[in-house]
């Protein structure tokens, strides 16, 4: 069958085009079809409009009288045989490699910890003053040393986690002194740690293990000193459990997967069950990766903590009827001319408290009103306690997810009727990761519920504009409904609300339908001004609480911020534009031989002021690989032109780079404001492999549907043109580098997530 092009030139039939044509050319060519597909199986998946035609059993060869679907069962179990044994090598044999190598470690022989025999040691008590011992009186092989630590002051939070640095230092028979090696982390809660591997050259004759950080963490005691000691054995069912998940959903996404085939009819039931189960599976992993953070799940309100307990304080405060804090301002801090001047404040002593906006002698909350509102007064006031912050933000990023989901929901229904099962399983993901879910996990802190309530009004926001437009008329409530969440954002995290952009390019089409039609347009109208209501509700709200605090309504009260720097004056200066983007978009991460292997870049800045700069881990184009398709853009461009979504595409883009420059502006290069923008640059990525990725045919990857990159394979027995075989090959090159990111991604994932400090 010759293809036929339109009168634009291009195939009907290409890969993420959902046509008439196209949809005539499945249905019609189905049943001749079925009859060489039978002994294999046929994966047709009709449109969502639809019906699944039958194949005549004429057609049916005699030997094709048994289930084509068995040979796909059995598949199936072979696949997951071998995630499980897999998984099972990874966590037995990969994770105790220390476990079996320690069993050939020879006896150490005898020797003194700090002169004294080992067995009568028993505690030892180290400080700053006294952070090291010594092991002496060797003579023999030493491949491994192993100590127990314990922090004495669990109070001490001043730093981002609990973990001791060790320096070790040798005498062997290569070496008369002391030397140092290379500096090592223990955690006291990852018994794994502290049993770490030793090459000297030679005999060992002694050790000398210093503890590098006892200024920082206080005094600690160290117990069970001993050499070559056998590294126990230990399956940490949690993360065998984890290695399943992440090993099935890869497995289950690879580009041979039977799953590329079968359209995602997001209105049948099994499609809503299977969006239902992936969302639920998301949830119980954003609360698990929560409550694994103890350092947030478990802290406690004390001096050291204040800067974590602000929501709770607002509650209080607003549940005395006033805005400002309770806290009352010391005298020095009062007496100061610019109590903003972070040195200055340092140099005399000066008693504040850290990251509350400071304004005419009272302490205010800086941070949007609104997650105080929906957890904080609510239960202060109906029990007399105060909510958790972990809890808030697992329940906001749980919402978020949720919304992230239903969002591409809409999106496939509406423009990407063809999307495949395992493209919109592989999107939802990346709209996860590449959305900041995990960081949001990572840290449930104070800092980090702005932003994950502000995304999840973004996400079920956008949803519902999507959902209130995509039937040729405007469906107002769901339309306003997106507009309060927008709206809500003014409330939460105020720059979240530049999103609201989206909402013009919805509604002009439906302007532009209207020319000469007087009754429609005043029915756009009507629409358009019922959605400008909540922020005009909101706005005005928003507006008179700044009003209040600081005397101006465009005032939010972030400069007045007692932090690092002098917000009072930092401004806005082009220079820090060019080292802000490379370092939230660009910057190439830093990598190491040890465990998580992902290290703090180093950030070189060439700005002669003042900018602020937390440890980052890599840009975002790094750290989220799949985003990289947004290249490939000028090959989807056509495809979203005729949708309507190129534009949009830009949009989201140029939205993400006002973020950025804004966070940098006016805060610095933080992770966690990679949240602020992550969205819509995983948004745009999302749309491009939506347009790449439509499903052309019935059958997988592995039957030959597809050509190479010239055209020079066969196609269902017949050959193709040079065009033909261009065109299809995109899909094919979409798909593998889409698997090859995601993997790439949930492995960058993994490690960030070790690696990630508590800010």
């Amino acid at each position: 069958m010759v293809q036929r092009r339109d009168n634009a030139g291009y195939d009907p039939f290409e890969p993420g085009r959902s046509t008439p044509e196209f949809e005539q050319y499945a249905r019609e060519n189905y049943v001749a079809r079925a009859g060489r597909q039978g002994a294999q199986g046929s994966y047709w998946a009709a449109s969502p409009r639809q019906a699944r035609p039958s194949a005549s059993p004429g057609n049916r060869r005699p030997s094709q009288a048994s289930s084509p679907e068995a040979p796909g069962k059995g598949r199936a179990f072979v696949s997951i045989a071998l995630v499980v044994l897999l998984a099972a090598c990874i966590e037995v044999f990969g994770f105790n490699l220390a476990c079996f190598t320690s069993w050939l470690y020879p006896d150490e022989g005898t020797y003194l910890v700090n002169g004294s025999d080992p067995s009568s040691v028993g505690e030892l008590t180290l400080d700053a003053s006294s952070n090291s011992f010594e092991i002496t009186g060797l003579d023999a092989t030493i491949d491994s040393i192993h100590f127990s630590p314990t922090i004495l002051n669990e109070d001490v939070l001043e730093v981002a986690d609990d973990t001791i640095q060790v320096v070790m230092y040798l005498q062997d028979e290569g070496n008369a002194n002391y030397y140092a090696l290379p500096a090592v982390t223990v955690d006291p809660d990852r018994p794994a740690s502290t049993y770490i591997g030793l090459e000297p050259a030679g005999n060992c004759h002694s050790i000398r293990v210093t503890f590098t950080n006892l200024e920082t963490i206080g005094a600690i005691s160290v117990s069970d000193i001993s050499l070559n000691a056998h590294v126990p054995f230990s399956f940490d069912s949690v993360r065998f459990a984890g290695l399943l998940v992440i090993l099935a959903v890869l497995v289950a996404l690879q580009p041979k997967s039977r799953l590329y085939a079968l359209v995602a009819d997001l209105r049948s039931n099994k499609m809503k069950a299977l969006v239902v189960a992936l969302v639920a599976i998301e949830l119980a992993a954003v609360f698990f990766l929560v409550l694994q953070n103890t350092y947030y799940a478990n802290m406690t309100h004390m001096s050291d903590t204040e800067n974590y307990y602000q929501y709770q304080k607002l509650a209080e405060a607003l549940a005395e009827g006033h805005l400002y804090l309770n806290d009352v301002p010391s005298d020095a801090l009062l007496a100061m001319d610019n109590p903003y001047d972070t040195a200055a404040r340092a140099a005399d002593g000066v008693p504040y408290l850290w990251d509350h906006a400071y304004f005419e002698g009272r302490y205010y909350v800086y941070f949007g009103i609104l997650p105080c509102l929906v957890f904080f007064l609510p239960c202060y006031l109906l029990t007399g306690t105060h909510f958790a912050t972990w809890l808030a933000v697992a329940i906001c990023a749980a919402v978020y997810v949720a919304g992230l989901a239903y969002l591409l929901v809409q999106i496939c229904k509406r423009w990407f009727p063809r999307t495949s099962v395992g493209a919109f399983v592989m999107l939802d993901v990346l709209l996860c990761i590449g959305g900041g879910v995990l960081i949001l996990a990572r840290t449930p802190s104070m800092y980090f519920l702005p932003e994950a309530m502000g995304l999840a009004c973004v996400a079920w926001g956008l949803a519902l504009w999507v959902r209130g437009t995509s039937r040729g008329l405007i469906d107002t409530p769901r339309v306003v409904a997106g507009a309060f969440l927008f709206a809500l954002t003014l409330a939460a995290r105020p720059q979240m609300v530049l999103g609201a952009v989206f909402g013009l390019l919805l509604f002009w089409p439906f302007l532009q339908a209207s020319k000469g039609n007087r009754q429609l347009r005043r029915q756009a109208m009507r629409a358009f001004r019922a959605a400008l209501v909540p922020f005009v509700v909101v706005g005005v709200a928003v507006l008179a609480y700044n009003a209040a605090r600081f005397g101006s309504p465009f005032d939010f009260g972030a400069n007045y911020n007692l932090t690092t720097n002098d917000m009072t004056h930092r401004g806005f200066h082009v220079d820090r534009i060019p080292f802000g983007l490379f370092a939230y978009l660009f910057q190439p991460p830093s990598v190491s031989s040890q465990f998580p292997f992902m290290n703090q870049t180093y950030l070189d800045p060439a700005y002669q002021g003042i900018t602020i700069y937390e440890p980052m881990f890599g840009g975002y184009f790094f750290l989220y690989p799949m985003t990289l398709v947004l290249l490939a853009l000028p090959k989807a461009k056509r495809g979203l032109q005729e949708k309507g979504l190129f534009v949009p595409v830009l949009t989201a883009l140029g939205v993400a780079f006002v973020l950025v420059n804004f966070d940098l502006q006016g805060a610095g290069i933080l992770m966690r404001y990679i949240c602020d923008f992550g969205i819509y640059i995983a948004l745009a990525a999302s749309i491009v492999f939506l347009e790449l990725l439509q499903v052309r045919s019935s059958r997988p990857l592995t039957e030959g549907w597809t050509t190479d990159l010239f055209g020079n394979s066969a196609m269902e027995g017949r050959s193709v043109s040079a065009s033909e075989g261009m065109t299809v090959s995109v899909y094919r090159i979409s798909l593998y580098f889409a698997f090859v990111s995601l993997v790439v991604m949930v492995v960058v994932a993994v490690l960030l997530w070790n690696a990630f400090g508590m800010y």
